[in-house]
């Protein structure tokens, strides 16, 4: 007996090695069905060895082994081997096989599932994290200049660079002041694959993140400069049906995947920039249609997914917010629109802002906090209006931090100040002035023990656009101002909506 266990050990060693030998070999399917024809050579040495004495929990790892590695379809005919070689009359033995044989089965299948699905919220959780990274990221950067190249640079970067959205190439076109043109303005990426390949190879070399590939195609003004050579010669008319205009006309992303030999403009697109497949992004903010974003990838040829298009347009409408943005600070550049003492926007830019990011449309609700220093005049009068200036500056400098960076501050004159808050209803603007409040009670000012409580203090009365049928700016700015009113007249240090 104990030769016979000395033998099968031997065997289940050899068995192993060849199994394990053969395994690095071959394919998976061949894996299994060497597994199983393992199995089945234990049960017959076994056999051999042991007249069938452990062939009944061996049989039970062979029906295992099967379920795990086939379908369900090759447990039925394993099953009758093992009841055959076992007991061939007793029915019970066979359904018991059966039975173990489509456990495990099931087993395997919902972990398997359960594998898939975490794998596939695995996926999309990194998917969503590199996005939501990648947009606040260009949202910090737009925000920190007005600067017109800068600011495309970063939009087309963002969209380009593998620490970003990972497409090759990505072109914008914006409206001309009438409307009635689309111009080529900038373009990054590369002409040819080979362009492409030495870009990659330098980025991976030198490891640049997305904000030091901002950085140096702001530097390096010879950067892509085939490409804008071609980019910036483009001039479209809007009046000429083509992809282009039907792209902003819908005001929907568009996907191209297929020649279109009735589209002219397609046709020297793909001239000029051996595009294939390409998505055409809208620009628009606050309804206006600023221009298009297009995208390709003549490197890789990685196809553009209805995924690929959902994670660029949170970029696109937020490049076309900072756009309008860019341009209206262009227009207002030379204007006199600072505070020289805050540094804030004066009363005369407010009037710009306001008008400009008015809604035209029900859809985006803007809102407005007006708010004044309680009891300035005692203060002035107390401390002197120099020592006043320096709270003016610091209450500046409270409401700057205070407020997130879409929205702008105003002196609007003596000790009132105004924040614009786009795209915010009017729950949210009470949060933020409620927020605006208690900082300013906190915070430090020169001589504040002398006002009336020990300390400065500001009231707020706050208006929204939402919800106001025909409402005008002035209307907006009229009711914010009569809720600071209330807020003076019902005890100061408050908020009033």
């Amino acid at each position: 007996m104990n030769s016979s266990y000395i033998q099968l050990f031997i065997a289940i060693i050899i068995l192993g090695l060849l199994t394990n030998y053969f395994r690095f070999k071959v394919k998976l399917i061949t894996h299994k069905l060497i597994l199983t024809i393992s199995s089945l050579l234990l049960v017959i040495i076994d056999g051999i060895l042991f007249q069938f004495l452990h062939s009944e929990w061996l049989l039970l790892v062979l029906i295992g082994i099967a379920s795990i590695s086939f379908s369900l379809y090759i447990i039925l005919p394993i099953s009758f081997l093992a009841w055959w070689l076992v007991d061939g009359d007793n029915m019970y033995v066979l359904f018991g096989y059966l039975l173990f044989g489509a456990i495990i089965f099931f087993i395997k299948a919902y972990i398997a599932n359960e594998k898939a699905q975490n794998e596939l919220w695995l996926s999309k959780a990194l998917t969503n994290s590199k996005q939501l990274n990648v947009f606040k990221e260009v949202s910090f950067s737009m925000q920190q200049s007005f600067q017109f190249e800068k600011l495309l640079q970063t939009i087309l970067t963002s969209v380009t660079a593998g620490h970003g959205l990972g497409f090759n190439r990505a072109l914008i076109l914006l409206k001309d002041e009438d409307g009635r043109k689309l111009r080529g303005i900038m373009g990054t990426g590369p002409m040819s694959a080979e362009e492409g390949y030495a870009i990659w190879e330098d980025i991976t070399k030198n490891r640049y993140k997305l904000s030091d590939l901002i950085e140096r195609k702001e530097i390096e003004k010879t950067a892509d400069m085939e490409l804008n050579q071609i980019v910036k010669k483009l001039e479209i008319k809007l009046d000429e049906p083509s992809f282009l205009t039907r792209t902003l006309e819908s005001g929907n992303p568009l996907h191209i995947s297929k020649k279109d030999v009735n589209d002219d403009m397609l046709q020297l697109f793909r001239h000029l920039f051996n595009m294939e497949e390409m998505a055409v992004f809208p620009l628009i903010s606050q309804m206006e249609k600023v221009g298009l974003l297009i995208i390709d990838n003549p490197v890789n040829k990685k196809p553009i997914t209805a995924t690929d298009i959902e994670s660029v347009v949170p970029i696109a409408n937020q490049a076309a917010i900072a756009i309008q943005h860019s341009r209206l600070y262009t227009k207002i550049e030379d204007m006199a629109l600072k505070d020289g003492l805050t540094g804030l926007y004066n009363q005369r830019a407010f009037q710009s802002f306001l008008d400009q990011l008015f809604p035209k449309d029900k859809e985006q609700d803007l809102s407005l906090i007006i708010l004044d220093i309680d009891f300035f005049k005692h203060f002035n009068d107390t401390n002197g209006h120099l020592l006043g200036n320096e709270v003016l500056v610091e209450l500046a400098r409270v409401i700057t931090q205070s407020i997130r960076n879409n929205d702008v501050a105003f002196r609007f004159g003596g000790e009132e100040f105004v924040v614009l808050l786009p795209n915010t209803t009017k729950v949210e603007a009470v949060e933020i002035a409620e927020s605006l409040r208690r900082n300013v009670e906190k915070a430090k000012f020169p001589s504040e023990e002398h006002q009336p409580g020990g300390c400065l203090t500001v009231s707020l009365g706050v208006a929204s656009s939402e919800g106001i049928v025909g409402s005008t700016s002035y209307d907006l700015f009229d009711l914010a101002d009569k809720a600071l009113y209330e807020a003076k007249d019902t005890g100061k240090n408050r908020v009033v909506s």
